[in-house]
């Protein structure tokens, strides 16, 4: 250890990583990336800003089920108890634009529950104070997924810099919107990350059980 930076220092420079939530990992990076230590301290010097990046898509447009699951899938309409094609769609409001680094990730379990009916999840989740993801959010996750991957650059994808950033896991579920089969059965929709990099968008029976490692995803905007 250099002679000009102290043990209280260093321990000081530690528990700022630990507050700031840094794992052993991003501490090595920052020490092991050509030039990244030398950027940090411009910023520090006052000489450099931080540009964040933008996680905002425009919810202009509304999933349609049956055009992605085939025909007979639907949006629910009506109680839970109905046949689910009567009534209105059983779909929460949403803006116009939202803002996804406002996400947060909720397993709607209470105590020591190890896990818990889908039909009470999505009750637990619908009565929380975040806002819940539905039809518009899923479309613009998705679409905005696939432009980045055909034009070559997945990376830049919302859904990837959320999961790189640690704000996602590698499975959401969105509870904002149920969908009914062509069989009657309620679901809901999920994102999926493959191994290699990819997403796939697909359902989730509300009939199962549902544990902590099904995170739900909503945004931290209190209704």
């Amino acid at each position: 250890m250099s002679a000009q930076h102290s043990v209280g220092s260093m321990n000081q420079l530690a528990d700022g990583f630990d507050a700031s939530g840094w794992t052993p990992d991003d501490v090595t990076k920052l020490r092991s990336t050509p030039g990244l230590l030398a950027e940090v301290k411009l910023v520090i010097l006052g000489l450099a800003t931080i540009v964040r990046t933008c996680f905002k898509l425009a919810l202009n447009k509304a999933f349609d089920p049956e055009l992605f699951f085939g025909k007979g899938w639907t949006i629910w309409k009506g109680p839970v108890e109905g046949n689910g094609l009567e009534g209105a769609e059983d779909c929460v409001s949403e803006p116009e634009v939202e803002d996804f680094e406002q996400i947060v990730m909720e397993t709607h379990l209470q105590g020591e529950e190890p896990s818990i009916p889908g039909e009470e999840k999505m009750r637990r989740a619908r009565a929380s104070k975040t806002q819940q993801l539905a039809k518009k959010a899923a479309l613009a996750l998705w679409s905005n997924w696939v432009a980045c991957r055909d034009a070559g650059k997945p990376k830049e994808s919302t859904l990837e810099m959320l999961y790189k950033a640690r704000k996602i896991g590698g499975v959401i579920y969105l509870f904002g919107m149920t969908l009914r089969s062509p069989d009657g059965g309620r679901c809901v929709l999920y994102l999926y990350r493959y191994s290699n990099g990819g997403w796939d968008l697909n359902c989730f029976w509300l009939s199962d059980r549902w544990d902590a490692s099904s995170p739900s995803a909503a945004l931290a905007s209190v209704k």
